[in-house]
């Protein structure tokens, strides 16, 4: 019943966090029983008062154990006997449990100290509209594919993080993996450690999409409607038997021709060495194998999925494939000693027009702008150096 795609947040816990952007009155600071405040600021120049502005958050509070976030700052079990309680949301005749505040009834809220797979999602008019799953094990969150959706034609976007105080430094991000809808900036603060990170957007809603409908190739100039712009890997055009399901197959080719004389690539100390026979890439890593990989298609890099990242593949498998989905995503594939350069990234013309776009529009560059963006260092990531509790971690609404 979780949100498509959170598990795999859960398992990069450790790599996530993120910063950017507000000047409001500083909370107060990080407390010796680990939780810590975030504060949220209404910056959409009047479009939006405090009280049409809506957060909600939702983490595991202890392993398996799902919880949503209060306007006092605690975290309560879900329940799903709350769409039918008083006070409960209803859309188009639905019943919702009602996990939402509006930043008029609090904008700053305590974080507890231990929060995993944590998610804060922001949302303009309207609260979000979430299942609980009938167990009360998870919940399920908006399907951008679905028109049914009663999310669908809401402005929201969302923040992630992990925490859990004494073992798992804070981390958390921004992200662009499946859509943007709302320019969030993020500003994550450590005093003892002398912590200070801010990412996120701070163009306005509007510049961002006009920005992008000039900037990017046709294929991805249709992924901009009236309430977000998608992600390849969030629209049907970019799937099997969709018009832009080739999309991405003459780099995909032109990579698999070029290692059929060899493949390697050394990064992190480690190297992997290889060669392509038919439709798979066989090859060790530090010696130790062989591993395979299978031939992607242009959906399988887009998802970052399918022969890259599915059940069944070896940890060594999947360690490649994530640095295969990077390559193909940012059009460096055929060279690997442009996969961790930088200013190399898309510049071949056969990329991922949308990631580079956002890239382009991010605080100092760093978007998590598909799934394994974070290879090389390149994602709206932020972690801080220990698992002591953020001193505060400001959160911008921008419009």
């Amino acid at each position: 019943m979780t949100r498509i795609g959170i598990a795999r947040r859960v398992a990069l816990a450790l790599s996530l966090i993120a910063a950017a952007a507000a000047t409001a009155a500083a909370p107060a600071l990080g407390q010796a029983d680990g939780s810590f405040p975030v504060t949220f600021v209404n910056q959409t120049h009047g479009k939006w008062s405090d009280g049409q502005i809506y957060v909600t958050g939702l983490g595991q509070t202890s392993p398996g154990r799902w919880a949503y976030l209060r306007a006092d700052g605690t975290m309560a079990p879900l329940d799903h006997t709350m769409a039918d309680a008083p006070g409960h949301l209803t859309k188009n005749g639905q019943r919702y449990a009602n996990m939402s505040f509006t930043l008029a009834q609090a904008s700053t809220v305590r974080i507890p100290p231990q929060v995993q797979g944590g998610r804060l999602y922001v949302s303009v008019g309207e609260p979000m509209y979430l299942v609980i799953a009938p167990d009360d094990s998870g919940w399920a969150g908006p399907n951008l594919r679905s028109r049914t959706d009663p999310n669908f034609n809401t402005v929201f976007d969302w923040y992630e993080f992990t925490y859990q105080y004494g073992s798992i430094p804070f981390g958390g991000n921004t992200t662009q993996v499946d859509q943007f809808a709302i320019p969030l900036t993020v500003r994550l603060q450590q005093t003892s450690s002398n912590y200070d990170r801010r990412t996120g957007i701070t163009l306005r809603r509007a510049q961002v999409f006009k920005r992008y409908r000039a900037r990017v190739s046709r294929p991805f100039k249709g992924l901009a409607g009236r309430t977000r712009i998608l992600a390849p890997r969030s629209a049907a055009a970019f799937d099997a038997g969709g018009p832009y399901a080739d999309l991405l197959n003459p780099a995909i080719d032109r990579a698999w021709s070029a290692w059929r004389n060899g493949f390697r690539l050394t990064r992190l100390g480690q190297t992997f060495t290889g060669q392509v026979t038919g439709d798979q890439l066989t090859f060790t890593k530090d010696g130790a194998g062989p591993f395979v990989v299978d031939k992607p298609s242009s959906p399988d890099v887009f998802q970052c999925a399918g022969t890259l990242a599915s059940a069944g593949m070896s940890t060594t498998a999947l360690e490649l494939g994530a640095e295969l989905c990077a390559a193909f995503n940012r059009g460096v594939a055929p060279d690997t000693s442009d996969w961790y350069r930088p200013s190399a990234y898309y510049r071949a013309g056969l990329d991922n027009d949308y990631a580079a776009f956002f890239h382009s529009i991010n605080i100092g560059r760093r978007s998590y702008a598909f799934a394994y963006d974070d290879v090389n260092d390149q994602s709206s990531v932020t972690i801080l150096p220990n698992a002591q509790p953020p001193t505060r971690l400001t959160i911008g609404i921008g419009w």
